[in-house]
């Protein structure tokens, strides 16, 4: 059962007041009501009560209406208010695991080394001898020269792009809001040299089955420049989305 509200049990106290008040002086002779009757007819007393019965009736149901209505607001303020908590955990746990796979990423690239003709290549430098190579044997074709390249350089290229790729699908799986935020910091630590490979590997590589869709949907190719853009022929591969999207 619905317990009255405060006010509405005022108010059946008080109208119940006043109609015995006109009840009884009905029954002394002042008969406001115009109901005949003494106190020796007990049943005309208890018949005067009839309409107040269905007076309070009707009040004690508005009354139980207007609690079920503000319970029922309540219960949805609680739910709301659970809801925002649980999304605010979940971003928080998702942010915490990101930022450590960004440092993870970050490692990975610092750790790269190559041997060539010269001394030994570390971190960026070895991306770009990296692309040196990919560069100097287009004679063969961009789709040759990119077989030849990650050949040569496999044991850290395919870590590389691994990582990186799950990375990228990490953020791209999660059900929050502002995910190309996340992918913009990404970006925004990757060199023009890692970009030129990561492009070569998902124009001409393993990258093209799953990974190239996501480089579109993201734009991860945004920063890349003019002159490596023309000079790789990239925007034959990609759509013109890899390198800009409207909203972002």
């Amino acid at each position: 059962m619905i317990p009255l509200s405060r006010s509405a049990a005022t108010s059946l106290i008080g109208l119940f007041i006043v109609w015995v008040f006109f009840v009884v002086q009905s029954g002394l002779g002042w008969n406001p009501l115009g109901v005949n009757w003494d106190f020796t007819n007990p049943g005309a007393f208890g018949d005067s009560f009839g309409p107040l019965s269905a007076l309070m009736a009707s009040i004690a149901a508005v009354s139980a209406i207007a609690t079920y209505r503000a319970q029922s607001a309540e219960l949805i303020r609680v739910v709301d208010r659970e809801q925002e908590s649980d999304k605010a955990a979940r971003k928080s746990a998702f942010e915490k695991t990101f930022f450590q796979l960004l440092e993870h990423h970050r490692n990975n690239v610092a750790s790269i080394d190559i041997d060539g003709s010269g001394p030994q290549r570390v971190g960026q430098d070895a991306f770009r001898s990296m692309v040196y190579v990919f560069r100097n044997n287009q004679s063969i074709g961009w789709d040759n020269s990119w077989k030849l390249t990650y050949e040569k350089y496999n044991n850290d290229l395919a870590h590389y792009f691994r990582f990186l790729y799950h990375l990228v699908k990490f953020v791209d799986d999660q059900e929050i809001e502002g995910k190309y935020f996340y992918i913009q910091i990404l970006r925004a630590t990757l060199s023009e040299s890692e970009l030129i490979l990561l492009a070569a590997n998902c124009a001409y590589g393993e990258g093209r089955e799953k990974f190239k869709s996501l480089i579109e949907a993201y734009s991860l190719l945004h920063n890349m420049s003019v002159d490596s853009k023309s000079f790789f022929s990239f925007p034959k591969v990609f759509s013109a989305q890899a390198f800009d999207r409207s909203d972002g």
